[in-house]
């Protein structure tokens, strides 16, 4: 086949290849004619924006010289006269669009005198002009669609304004408008021949052929070529996406390097493809390198004029085709034109399908924020046209359309050996910096392919030297650590010496001194030397309060590293923990203490050792020895303990002693649970400035009605919250009072911007501080403050602080330009040492350093990108690791604890609004599986890991690639309502009716609220919904009593104490 060696472009193409038969002519009338499926299109988009002018088609041209207006005129009159499109208007009739066709007539050409316009001044003068003439809408249902304005700038100077609705014209529809007004122009011209036929026809055997049994086998292609493809394309862009969009756009010019272009030439012939292959391949090749896609779909306009008869009309004949490019397999630019030549000349085959009825066949979801099935259209346009008109000379001029009808228009632009690069774009949705960047990755794109066509689209390097060098150099580290000063506790033992009377907590309306404080870690420290603690962990199991501040203190002062324990995980989950951790001791209460005897540990009450000696001589802490360990989900069914070095966490509070600026007179609230690791920072920041430490009441840390009493009692001043809890608190009516706050830190999940913007809205007087980082980097490495005014979407988790190391890379780990999703690898003096035990899982997931010899890199999973401002946004998970309630879950942890029922084959989880939900293959025959496995769920999980749905399922379903079909598997309803009594009295009933709301089905009088769905944050709201009622419920109540009768119960208990 040699069509696409010899036309380069595809609308030239398109003019090769036969389409339906050639319709009868019929005679021009007034009578009412079928639009075309374009123009039904052109039509309803008409109706979503009609003052948009992404659909105008505009020439302006600059005509110097005599000009006889009134020649001119005639022209332009005989013109119109002899196409039908230049004299039709729209309507609907019973449903239907119609094309209604005037009367010839004499033509308008109104004449705006500029003479008046300094001669310094014309040239722009012309440009306004033709600018205006392209920007004032039409009305489809009113003539004329197509406008011609002549502005007079001198007697033998003027612009000539050509502008037609896309409707009634295409690009080159325009053209031959001109040219025909050209050669009509003298009057004694030669007449031109009759058109063979008139557009109405053509739209009529479009009708006729959409009923054709020839149209099945190319709408059959569609369907299968389309079926499945991705109906939406993000590219980079600093701007968010509207929800209904818009047209406004501009226009990059970016000149392709002459010997690139003579290079792509060379290329495409030697691959036996077209210049317009070879310049799509390479547009998809960058559109997936920005974007991570292997499967793009780009428009393409093909001219639609397949017959000869059809080269002389005027009308809307182009019709878009959706090139699916296959990117899958990293391939190379070679195999990538392959690719794109198939798919081109596809394309070409079935072109006759119009783009509408292509987007019904796949039926692709419909919005209002972006296009169906493509946001990018690429075109290859031929050499620009050179006008003349007789005894004038004519230049075009670099005027025209100011909106777009997609996201990205690319339009290279042919002349000899040269060629230009045209990018259009919508400006609500694109930067002009934005797009310079694009343009300047294209180009690198297109040297690179010329340069090797053997290399692969992933190894396609988009970055400059010098955008490489600034993001590795100077975005992904913002400075060296903080000198080293000793560990963390050495520095509150001197804040204790120089102010030993000050107040180091504040509990239950009791305050501690430092004295008092060092005093009772002094002596449980010697305790654990004495028992044998060496540098490894301590585990801790103990509620919050000052025997918990006291027990931290002492195992960091006696050399060893504090592992917590949550104090409600089930007794298996407990044991396997320190067995898996090497702990072989444990400072635990007494109503702890039991179940932890059993694994074989020695188990001591920190309360028991105030009356033993102090510890003479503390050993010494170098910033490689371990300060904590904590656990976070594993892929295997048990938790991996984190290892994190004094390094780390003397870094981070170091950094939040100068960045926040708490002093002596501060007061910290302490109330996220031990076991996750901001409640490091909570404890220790506020005591190494010799500030005080409040802890919340244990249990009482999600109620946000008793954190609001007990701020603004106490006069905290600095707090910590997770974005959820955040929100409830704020939410609370006494959050208003709490005049003392002065700082608040968000951790642990996405920082929404409605939330921030209530936050800045009720606590005017506090900042915000968004922050981020894993438990294997010590806390937090990022960190944004949230000013007023800002209106960042979404929250940026800011820059890295002294000492951290923060990277943005691709899958062969290297870094990726503005804007561009990347995973989040971390390094320097944040970093964890691994996983306790566990060296397998260690060099998994923190990996030699790409850039550092010697270092290493911790893969965090978490999907970010660059801003312009070098600020990070996050994005989501790359990886199977999920968020319950703001806590990172492996979901094979909880797979693997299901699995080990004797009655469960296999099992799959995902995770569902109110909590995880579990699917199980049977083993055998149970009728009471569900049941049983969820028993045994709650025997090995913490409760937020417990299923709150489990569905009993024949197989796991699989996708054609071998993947779990997650789509495929059924709704997962809560476990059925117990049967027991229904609701009785109105606080049962009440109570009923509002976690009915919640849970979208009312529980039983008897029956747990958590097995049927609820979650810590629902349980929050439960809490706010029943004081508004007059019912009388703490959190703690709704965790400790979960039927509406252990509630109700409770409720009336506490009404009767008073």
């Amino acid at each position: 086949m040699t069509d696409p060696i010899a036309h380069p472009a595809i609308v030239a193409m398109a003019c090769r290849f036969p389409g339906a038969d050639t319709p009868e002519p019929t005679t021009a009338d007034a009578r009412l004619r079928p639009a075309s499926q374009a123009q039904r299109r052109l039509w309803f988009l008409d109706e979503l924006s009609p003052a948009s002018t992404a659909y105008h088609v505009a020439l302006p041209l600059r005509l110097r010289g005599p000009l006889d207006v009134a020649e001119l005129r005639r022209a332009l009159t005989e013109t119109i006269g002899r196409h039908e499109s230049l004299r039709t208007t729209f309507e609907l009739v019973d449903g239907d669009l119609y094309q209604r066709i005037a009367p010839a007539g004499e033509a308008e050409l109104p004449v705006v005198d500029l003479t008046g316009v300094p001669e310094s001044d014309r040239e722009a003068a012309a440009v306004d002009l033709a600018d205006a003439e392209a920007a004032k809408p039409f009305h489809l249902d009113r003539a004329p669609l197509v406008r011609v304005v002549l502005g007079r700038l001198a007697d033998d100077d003027h612009v000539l304004c050509l502008t037609c609705h896309h409707i009634v014209c295409d690009g080159q529809s325009i053209g031959i408008l001109f040219a025909e007004l050209s050669a009509r122009y003298p009057r004694d011209a030669a007449p031109l021949p009759a058109l063979p036929m008139q557009f109405a026809d053509h739209a009529q055997a479009e009708r006729d052929l959409l009923d054709d049994a020839r149209l099945q086998k190319s709408l059959q292609h569609w369907r299968e070529t389309l079926t499945g493809a991705p109906e939406l394309l993000e590219l980079p862009s600093s701007r968010s996406r509207p929800a209904v969009q818009g047209h406004a756009a501009d226009t990059r010019v970016a000149p392709i390097d002459p010997l690139v272009w003579t290079g792509l030439l060379r290329v495409a012939r030697e691959h036996n493809v077209t210049a317009y292959m070879a310049l799509l391949a390479a547009y998809a090749a960058l559109l997936s390198r920005l974007t991570g896609a292997d499967d793009v779909v780009i428009g393409s306009p093909a001219a639609g004029r397949g017959r000869h008869e059809l080269e002389p009309l005027i009308g809307m004949f182009v019709n878009t085709l959706p090139l699916r490019i296959d990117l899958s397999g990293e391939p190379s630019y070679r195999e990538l034109l392959g690719r794109v030549r198939r798919t081109t000349l596809d394309a070409i085959t079935h072109q006759q399908v119009p783009l509408e009825t292509i987007l019904n066949e796949v039926r692709l979801t419909r919005a209002t924020s972006y296009d169906p099935l493509f946001q990018t259209t690429f075109a290859l346009e031929p050499p620009l046209p050179r006008p003349a008109i007789d005894g004038v000379a004519v230049e075009i001029l670099p005027a025209g359309q100011p909106d777009t009808y997609t996201d990205m228009r690319l339009d290279v632009r042919a002349e000899g050996d040269a060629a230009v690069a045209y990018f259009r774009y919508r400006t609500e949705l694109f930067a002009s910096e934005d797009v310079r960047r694009l343009a300047g990755q294209f180009q690198r794109v297109l040297a690179a392919v010329v340069a090797d066509p053997d290399v692969r689209v992933p190894e396609l390097e988009l970055l400059s030297r010098e955008e490489r060098a600034v993001i590795l150099r100077q975005w992904s580290r913002s400075g060296p650590a903080y000198p080293w000063q000793g560990p963390v506790h050495e520095w509150i033992w001197r804040q204790a010496a120089l102010a030993p009377g000050a107040v180091a907590v504040v509990t239950n309306g009791e305050t501690v001194s430092y004295a008092d404080l060092i005093h009772r870690a002094d002596r449980l420290a010697a305790t654990l030397v004495a028992r044998g603690a060496g540098r490894g962990p301590v585990a801790l199991c103990l509620p919050r309060g000052t025997d918990l501040v006291v027990a931290i203190l002492a195992v960091m002062r006696a050399g060893a590293a504090f592992m917590p324990l949550a104090t409600d995980d089930p007794a298996n989950r407990l044991t396997a923990m320190i067995e898996h951790a090497g702990a072989m001791l444990v400072l635990a209460d007494e109503r702890h203490a039991g179940p932890l005897r059993q694994a074989g540990v020695t188990v001591l009450d920190p309360g028991a050792a105030d009356d033993d000696p102090a510890l003479p001589e503390p050993p010494e802490v170098t910033p490689g020895d371990l300060a904590y360990v904590l656990h976070t989900s594993g892929s295997t069914g048990t938790p991996k303990p984190v290892a994190v070095p004094h390094r780390g966490l003397a870094n981070r509070i170091t950094h939040l002693r100068r960045s926040q600026g708490l002093t002596a007179q501060d007061r910290a609230l302490y109330r996220t649970p031990y076991t996750f690791d901001v409640s490091v920072e909570e404890l220790l920041l506020p005591l190494v400035v010799g500030a005080a430490v409040v802890p919340a009441r244990p249990g009482d840390h999600r109620d946000t009605a008793h954190l609001a009493d007990l701020i603004e009692r106490t006069g905290v001043t600095t707090a910590t919250f997770v974005p959820p809890l955040l929100e409830a608190f704020l939410a609370e009516p006494a959050a208003r009072r709490c005049r003392s706050l002065r700082r608040v830190l968000c951790f642990g999940q996405a920082l929404t911007t409605d939330l921030r913007d209530e936050f800045l809205r009720v606590l005017p007087w506090a900042r915000l501080v968004n922050c981020y980082g894993p438990t294997e980097a010590s806390i937090a490495v990022t960190e944004w403050e949230c000013r007023p005014g800002d209106r960042s979407s979404p929250v940026p988790i800011g820059r890295p602080m002294p000492g951290a190391e923060i990277y943005v890379l691709d899958e062969r780990l290297q870094p990726v330009p503005v804007g561009v999703a990347g995973e989040l690898l971390l390094g320097g003096v944040a970093l964890a040492r691994g996983y306790l035990g566990r060296p397998d899982l260690t060099a998994d997931r923190f990996v030699p350093h790409p850039f550092a010899t010697g270092e290493r890199l911790y893969r965090t999973g978490d999907v970010v990108r660059w801003r312009a401002d070098a600020a990070l946004e996050y994005l989501g998970r790359n990886d199977r690791q999920l968020k319950v309630r703001g806590i990172r879950v492996e979901p094979d942890e909880v797979v693997g604890v299901l699995r080990r029922h004797p009655g469960v084959r296999e099992a799959v989880v995902t995770v569902a609004e109110t909590g995880v939900v579990a699917y199980v293959v049977p083993a055998g025959d149970d009728a009471d599986l569900e049941r049983a496995v969820l028993d045994h769920a709650r025997a090995w999980l913490p409760r937020y890991l417990v299923p709150v749905g489990i569905a009993v399922v024949p197989a796991v379903p699989l996708t054609r690639s071998g993947k779990t079909d997650i789509s495929a598997l059924p709704p997962v309803r809560p476990p059925a309502v117990a049967k027991g009594r229904a609701p009785e009295g109105s606080t049962e009933c009440a109570l009923a009716g509002i976690w009915g709301a919640l849970l979208g089905r009312e529980p039983g009088a008897e029956d747990d609220v958590f097995t049927l769905g609820a979650e810590s944050l629902m349980s929050i709201r439960a809490v706010q919904l029943a004081r508004a009622a007059g019912i009388m419920l703490s959190v703690e109540d709704v965790f400790r009593c979960p039927s509406v009768a252990e509630q109700a119960a409770t409720a009336a208990r506490r009404v009767a104490e008073q």
